[in-house]
């Protein structure tokens, strides 16, 4: 080995040995659970431990001083975060085990998309997982993990599967609770001046008054949306007009990133009707279409739909398999030793 590789092992293992001090290679803690021939990394149950983190203490006040003490349903956060991160270990046993069992194997694509992925989101997030004792090589492990599941979601539920899911109750799912509009988003100031705030919020009215007329007039949509976002832009040369058709927005009522009483004044909108809705922070024209007019658009959204019916179902196998495990070893000083306490967030 040449000294650049010397180096370079010495700097990995001191970065091993960061943070929660969890994955000196060879140590008594490095790992966390041992299935058959498999030995699971002390670093794929930190990141389930991350992971619950923020599941978990998103559910008391921000402005709780320490979340970790803070209790739900009884339950302080701190042991809610070490339960679930226990029950991600035990579904990643299970799904690794079930996807052998399948004779399923991940593809080179699939393997490719895996390596990119893993790739792009460490130069982002590498620094943070690595002072918490995560390598790059148990992120790469979560990641291969995650594409195993969905291989097994699709194998049992997706075309062909054992549990093949109707067509028809995919495209009732898709007509039901699938909306296709073309927005005009409109954002209230933030101006703290009273008088600067009140001016700029006529503005904004006034602005979504004139698009909403000439819709109503008969204006294309897409072109219209185009000219508002050209007519808000600080920079209007910048803004590139999009293709034809390439304008709409799908709404999942499921799973909507707007505002609740947006995402409903959306679903009881009248199919070509021009309509607008406020919210405190931002003012909207929008028009819905019918969402079952292309074909393509339920074709392009079969794997959502499916994910979106079968979900529940599915984590609840996850849960039966792992629950099923019997040659699984789990390492208590490892687990005792790697707390939500310890996680630097």
């Amino acid at each position: 080995m040449g000294f650049a590789k010397k180096s370079l092992s010495a700097v990995l293992a001191l970065v091993m040995t960061a943070g929660l001090g969890a994955c000196t290679v060879g140590g008594g803690t490095s790992w966390v659970a041992k299935s058959g021939d498999m030995t699971v990394p002390a670093g794929v149950y930190i990141g389930g431990l991350m992971n619950a983190y923020y599941t978990e203490t998103a559910k008391v006040a921000q402005d709780v001083k320490n979340p970790l003490k803070e209790q739900v349903d009884g339950v302080s956060v701190s042991q809610k975060i070490s339960e679930e991160a226990k029950k991600s270990l035990g579904q990643y046993l299970a799904v690794e085990k079930k996807f052998d069992e399948m004779g399923l194997s991940l593809d080179e694509a699939t393997g490719t998309a895996v390596s990119q992925n893993v790739e792009s989101y460490w130069q982002y997030i590498g620094e943070s997982y690595q002072e918490n004792g995560i390598s790059k090589e148990s992120y790469a492990e979560l990641f291969t993990n995650d594409a195993k599941k969905s291989q097994i979601f699709m194998a049992i539920y997706g075309e062909g599967g054992s549990e093949e899911v109707p067509e028809a109750e995919l495209k009732e799912k898709f007509a039901n609770d699938f909306a296709k509009i073309i927005m005009i988003p409109i954002n209230f100031s933030s101006s703290e001046d009273p008088a600067q705030k009140e001016e700029d919020t006529k503005k904004a009215r006034e602005l979504i008054d004139k698009y909403e007329k000439l819709a109503k007039d008969g204006g294309n949509m897409e072109d219209l949306a185009f000219e508002a976002r050209k007519e808000v832009a600080s920079d209007p040369s910048s803004v590139t007009k999009p293709e034809p058709g390439t304008s709409y927005t799908f709404v999942s009522r499921d799973q909507s990133s707007y505002e609740e009483q947006v995402t409903e004044a959306i679903f009881n909108a009248k199919i070509g009707e021009p309509t607008r809705v406020e919210t405190e922070s931002s003012i909207y024209l929008f028009v819905r279409y019918d969402v079952t007019e292309n074909e393509a658009d339920f074709t392009s959204r079969k794997s959502t739909l499916i994910s979106l019916l079968r979900n529940d179902a599915f984590n609840s196998k996850l849960d039966e398999w792992a629950n099923a495990l019997a040659d699984v070893t789990y390492n208590e000083d490892a687990l005792k030793r790697y707390t939500p306490e310890k996680l630097k967030i």
